[in-house]
């Protein structure tokens, strides 16, 4: 297949290479091939696969230009990935189009190297070079190249030497820039006669038959060109491996996707289950694995990582594969997850979560990636466009992070549906809370995925629109959320501020009965302490973990009049849900948006015209002032700044 290219250069490699894997995945070739190779997926070091078991259905083929070759990042970061454990698809075949021009700028100034190919020196890659203008050159070496990608499964480059013809586009005359260059061009006859002729000259072809060739060829080009007003291209997004799913409805819909408890308790014990040769850690001993067996038994204080670990195990267990992938996400950024256990005297690692039965058919891919985002976020969004019956995650190490991707989000997962009709059911985790830390630990810029959403001001939001932006506060929400993502009929992206200071805080711990059948996720949480919702004068509308330090000052103030409603969905706006809540307060008289981050920053700037226009409501914004940098990084400061919040939203 033909993936779509934007014109941001050289980023669809990364998606293409992640897309040829996912196929892999598919056809059960290369680390996909049998169980086994599959329950040890956190584990590459297991065995070094040979040439021949990557398997020879799936090729991928990356077609670059001369100048963004050299140039463009992601190419750097996407070799990077080539040979890298969960990554690798037994190499690719590269052609550069080597016009020796980059839109008007020479070679020499477009590259410090020799050849536009001298990049891929970091990996070793054999380099042909050929002259684009000997056809049968060319098609000889790209035979050489598949042959060798083939037999030695590795990435092999053609820098296919040649020359544009005409400008960059229409507007352009390249001899405003290239004078010398062009005049030689102009004068020199094209590629397809000059082929020809020499097979004249060859006595290959008379030329009678070059007539009836050339013939052929114009006559299809203009009867092609003639249906061109008349043509309706067919929609074939939804066939192959996403038959049986659909565009989403332009209403929403909710999903039951709780688990039966005892379910959950023999995956949650699976989770956390070692060989009995294996020596973890004491400290995991003790603080992971017990404390987890402790609160299943229990059934309650789950916190975020039993949560995610029973979400994963239970899609795994329902015959849906999931993958993780980013810098730390076998322990997680905050040594909270531990989906891969590492044994002290081997460094044998084992993934607990693949070994829930014997006769389990789904499993998880614990990617530890390199240190890029670009190019493996690139490639996260390549595996989730395969098959809509896997899920695939993508953590940042720090929320903000994810804007070394930023050329991905823009122009791939926030837009490649209404572009291409192409779907993806991506997560993306991105750590977010103002916890004191510096600018760039603090912020997932929450208000950049806001605005590139497609919600509505002046109307209600459905399912259909282009992504799902959340903030969830505890652990349950987190449960479901993954599951939905896989449950429901249709695929979005998610993109989750997930959670610092909430990873262990009991608070935002959830229980078993959370999380049964017949649960959901919920879009909006009311505040369950009010007992007369009548008296309540005040209601503080905020989303994330700023509910819980606005929780604990209206303890403290021991306040009956204020109430606290929790907006756990941001993208589609739960317009009705909030309604619904908000009546029960028909007494209140003052609205309060209260965030923790900066006003030109976080939410406010999203919800504000929405509270306004569809539910009537004046608002008034409490958080810090607009600042050009996510977080002060100064403790004294931080604290200042966080108590100011607290008075802005409950005083007058």
């Amino acid at each position: 297949m033909l993936l779509p290219n934007p014109s941001h250069l050289e980023s669809v490699n990364a998606v293409a290479i992640g897309k040829t894997r996912g196929r892999m995945q598919t056809l059960k070739q290369g680390d996909y091939s049998s169980s086994d190779d599959q329950r040890s997926a956190g584990n590459p070091g297991n065995k070094v696969r040979s040439a021949g078991n990557h398997g020879n259905k799936v090729l991928c083929v990356q077609i670059h230009g001369d100048a963004a070759f050299a140039a463009q990042g992601i190419v750097c970061e996407t070799f990077a990935l080539a040979n890298a454990p969960h990554f690798s698809v037994g190499g690719s075949l590269h052609l550069i189009v080597n016009n020796q021009l980059g839109f008007t700028t020479e070679a020499e100034r477009g590259r410090s190297s020799i050849y536009a190919s001298c990049l891929a020196k970091m990996n070793a890659v054999p380099v042909i070079h050929v002259n684009g203008d000997h056809t049968e050159d060319v098609i000889k070496v790209c035979d050489l190249a598949v042959d060798y990608q083939q037999t030695f499964r590795k990435d092999i480059i053609v820098d296919l030497l040649c020359y544009r013809r005409w400008g960059h586009n229409e507007l352009d005359d390249p001899s405003f820039t290239q004078p010398i260059m062009y005049n030689t061009i102009q004068n020199k006859a094209n590629i397809p006669d000059v082929y020809a002729n020499k097979l004249l000259e060859e006595g290959v072809w008379t030329q009678e038959e070059l007539n009836e060739v050339s013939s052929n060829w114009n006559k299809f080009m203009t009867d092609n060109l003639k249906m061109f007003d008349s043509y309706k291209p067919k929609a074939n997004h939804l066939e192959g491996c996403w038959s049986g799913f659909r565009q989403a409805r332009d209403s929403i819909t909710t999903w039951d996707t709780g688990v039966d408890p005892e379910l959950l308790k023999y995956i949650g014990a699976k989770s956390v289950e070692v060989p009995s040769d294996m020596e973890v850690h004491p400290t995991l001993a003790k603080n992971h694995i017990q404390r987890r067996v402790d609160r299943l038994v229990e059934g309650n204080g789950l916190d975020w990582a039993t949560c995610e670990a029973l979400a994963v195990g239970s899609l795994l267990y329902q015959g849906s594969n999931v993958r993780i992938s980013g810098q730390d996400v076998g322990r997680g950024t905050f040594s909270h997850r531990h989906f891969m256990l590492v044994d002290q005297q081997t460094d044998g690692i084992t993934v607990p979560l693949n070994h829930i039965h014997d006769k389990q058919s789904a499993f998880l891919e614990v990617a530890n990636s390199i240190l890029s985002e670009e190019a493996v976020l690139g490639f996260e969004y390549g595996m989730s466009i395969e098959d809509p019956k896997n899920l695939i995650l993508w953590e940042a190490q720090f929320g903000d992070f994810f804007n070394g991707a930023q050329i991905i989000i823009d122009t791939f997962i926030s837009s490649g549906e209404s572009k291409w009709l192409i779907h993806s059911g991506l997560v993306m985790l991105l750590p977010n809370g103002m916890d004191g830390a510096g600018p760039e630990h603090s912020s997932c810029r929450i208000e950049r995925f806001l605005q590139m959403c497609d919600s509505k001001e002046d109307q209600v939001d459905g399912d259909d629109v282009n992504m799902n932006i959340v903030y969830p506060t505890t652990a349950a929400q987190y449960f479901h959320l993954l599951r939905r993502q896989i449950v429901r009929d249709y695929r979005r992206p998610l993109i989750i501020a997930s959670p610092k200071v909430l990873l262990r805080l009991p608070a935002a711990s959830s229980t078993l009965s959370d999380m049964a059948p017949g649960t959901t996720f919920l879009p909006v949480i009311g505040d369950k302490s009010v007992q007369q919702p009548g008296d309540i004068k005040r209601v503080i509308l905020c989303s994330g973990k700023h509910f819980y330090t606005l929780q604990k000052e209206c303890e403290t103030l021991t306040l009956k009049d204020t109430a606290i409603v929790r907006l756990e969905s941001l993208c589609p706006f739960p317009a009705e849900e909030l309604r619904q809540e908000l009546n029960k307060y028909s007494n209140a008289s003052e609205f309060v948006w209260s965030q923790e981050e900066h006003r030109n920053m976080g939410s406010w700037s999203f919800v504000h015209p929405r509270l306004r226009t569809l539910l009537g409501l004046q608002v008034r914004y409490a958080g810090r002032e607009v600042s050009p940098t996510p977080a002060v990084g100064v403790g004294q400061l931080h604290q200042q700044e966080a108590r100011h919040i607290i008075t802005q939203t409950f005083n007058n």
